[in-house]
């Protein structure tokens, strides 16, 4: 049996509670990390497991290379019952730092949402084992792209004197963009529902789009008098008391 002295004892017990308060000290961090992200994907509205799943990989944290989806789970849910469970895993690479060293770890969480908040966790748990990490297939975007505003001020300033609404459709198809190509998913986007009313030679158009649950986007233009305008409305106006976006609401102005 090897005897220690009083002093080499002494340094071994710090080193090791040293190690332990940076092991500790990491799965702190990885708590809070996972504590911010389940708050930040919960709203606005998913409409599934898949969709907290892209919302995840989207944040800064999703895009590291230290952070996986292991399970997206669409739940039974009625009322207020949780729709949807996520489980994700947080990789740390090995450290050094004076005299601790601490071993690359994973910490694992359970966490489950309603349809606009988190009713379960951020909760550690064990990682599952060999556990492969998921990525939800990509969706094409819905939003309004913002050189649609520009076309459509161009396309109503062109328009003859007294259109039918066939002659508006058609300068539509024709004026605005087509939908772009995203880079990275290399998915078409989808382009936004138009609608026209036109009243003698005043033109109303109103282009909408529904982007997530509940997330919507709007650009009008109107042609009034011989006079072009243009605007956009945001999701916060959009709401179910707030402003329409149809091309009656585009006569008559922003």
């Amino acid at each position: 049996m090897v005897l220690l002295s009083r002093g080499v004892a002494a340094v071994c017990a710090a080193l090791l509670l040293t190690s332990c308060g940076a092991v500790a000290a990491g799965h702190a961090e990885t708590d809070r990390q996972s504590v911010t992200l389940a708050h930040a994907i919960s709203y606005p509205r998913q409409a599934d497991a898949a969709g907290f799943a892209r919302a995840a990989l989207a944040t800064p944290l999703g895009r590291s290379g230290n952070f996986s989806v292991l399970e997206a789970k669409d739940l039974d849910h009625k009322g207020s019952r949780a729709m949807a469970r996520l489980v994700w895993r947080i990789h740390r690479d090995a450290s050094e730092g004076g005299w601790t060293r601490v071993e690359a770890f994973d910490a694992c969480y359970r966490v489950e949402f309603t349809d606009d908040e988190v009713s379960y966790g951020p909760t550690r748990i064990t990682c599952p084992d060999n556990a492969v990490a998921i990525t939800p297939p990509p969706l094409p975007r819905r939003d309004i792209p913002p050189e649609f505003v520009p076309a459509l001020e161009t396309t109503l300033a062109k328009l003859p004197r007294t259109p039918t609404e066939a002659d508006v459709r058609a300068a539509l198809a024709t004026g605005l963009p087509t939908p772009p190509v995203d880079p990275e998913t290399h998915l078409a986007a989808i382009p936004p529902e138009i609608s026209v009313q036109v009243n003698g030679s005043d033109v109303g158009v109103a282009l909408f789009a529904r982007i997530g649950v509940e997330e919507k986007d709007c650009t009008m233009g109107r042609r009034v008098g011989g006079v072009v305008t243009v605007w956009g409305l945001s999701w916060r106006d959009l709401g179910p008391r707030e402003k329409p976006c149809t091309p009656q609401a585009a006569l008559a102005g922003p």
